[in-house]
């Protein structure tokens, strides 16, 4: 069993807390408009790649018109020698848009389903291959090597981490593409003033492609030495799984909580009374007890008269009551006392 706490491995949120939060308050509206920015030229691009033959001067401008979409900056670590004679470059998994980042540094291609223009998915550091299972895809890489120059980018950890601590652990058969393979890991960050993370547990790839166009830059570092944990990925689902449950369990504590509903939620306190006009006599705060489980006046109402929701009467109230009754009998005797007397008048006329 590993020692490594897979919760390390993963970003619950994507922003800081405390005062780290306020540079990303105060950046948001240029973010917004460098966000549109980027997504407009990216429709352009992407139009350019439909209308355009491929060829490798295509190629290069949308890949450089991809970098500033995307605002990548990807680099080698100094020092790191690349063995020229490895096809496989294996890396570990950080964002999104990591085969965009191996592309860049490396020139690797990564397999893909993803079906769109040569041009443009070369450009952005992807090969479509056939991913149906296992062994086509491992069948689609060798055809791919033997029949051009390029090289493949792989990451068999399959699931991404925040790499600070470990990575999952791989999975082996993308090693038996290839006797010889460059081993390499990815790092990145971002502006110290907009501390926004790659990613988050349980996030979506578009929201994750969203926060790349709305930050200044992404810087990648591509080096070696990373620490390998023992969980997979299968690992990283299931906590992922028990992260959204307690996530949405916490959301329905919080919109139950009485603390909340009472001094908050003027619809509660408006329920409270109308359960309270009908049974007089009940204690507000049973009523409230129930209501925060029923949310239903009527529903209250029949679980009190029905003995469901036991009460001791509310003193003050029915002495209230009880005067109430006296007035309305002393109000009534008065009535009919004029009644009587507008009838016996009537009978003398």
């Amino acid at each position: 069993m590993s020692q490594i706490d897979i919760q390390d491995l993963f970003d619950k949120s994507r922003f800081p807390s405390g005062w780290r939060l306020a540079p990303i308050f105060l950046y948001t509206p240029l973010g917004l408009v460098l966000a549109l920015l980027r997504l407009l030229i990216a429709l352009q691009l992407w139009l350019v790649a439909i209308l355009l033959p491929d060829c490798n001067t295509l190629r290069k401008f949308l890949h450089h018109g991809f970098s500033f979409v995307f605002g990548i900056l990807a680099k080698i670590s100094e020092g790191e020698v690349k063995d020229k004679q490895s096809r496989i470059i294996i890396s570990n998994s950080v964002s999104v848009l990591d085969h965009f980042a191996l592309y860049k540094a490396t020139q690797a291609l990564s397999p893909s389903m993803w079906e769109a223009p040569t041009a443009m998915s070369n450009a952005l550091g992807l090969q479509v291959m056939n991913m149906n299972n296992k062994e086509s895809l491992i069948a689609s890489m060798k055809q791919f090597l033997s029949t051009t120059n390029c090289n493949v980018a792989i990451q068999p950890e399959f699931g991404i981490t925040n790499s600070r601590v470990a990575l999952l652990k791989f999975n082996s058969w993308p090693f038996t593409i290839d006797a010889s393979v460059q081993p390499v890991t990815i790092k990145a960050w971002r502006p110290e003033f907009i501390p926004i993370h790659l990613t988050s547990l349980a996030s979506r790839r578009w929201i994750d492609i969203f926060w790349f166009m709305f930050v200044p830059y992404t810087v990648f570092t591509i080096n070696l030495g990373l620490q390998t944990s023992s969980h997979t990925i299968l690992d990283k689902k299931e906590f992922e799984k028990r992260y959204i449950m307690e996530r949405t369990q916490n959301r329905r504590f919080d919109r139950n909580s009485p603390t909340s509903q009472v001094i908050h939620n003027i619809e509660i306190q408006r329920m409270v009374r109308q359960v309270s006009e009908v049974l007089p006599l009940v204690p507000h705060n049973v009523i409230l007890r129930d209501l925060l489980k029923t949310r239903n006046v009527d529903i209250t109402i029949a679980n009190i008269l029905d003995g469901i929701v036991t009460y001791t009467p509310d003193s003050s109230q029915t002495v209230t009551r009880s005067a109430s009754l006296n007035q309305l009998q002393k109000s009534t005797v008065k009535d009919n006392s004029n009644v009587g007397s507008f009838f016996l008048s009537g009978k003398k006329n």
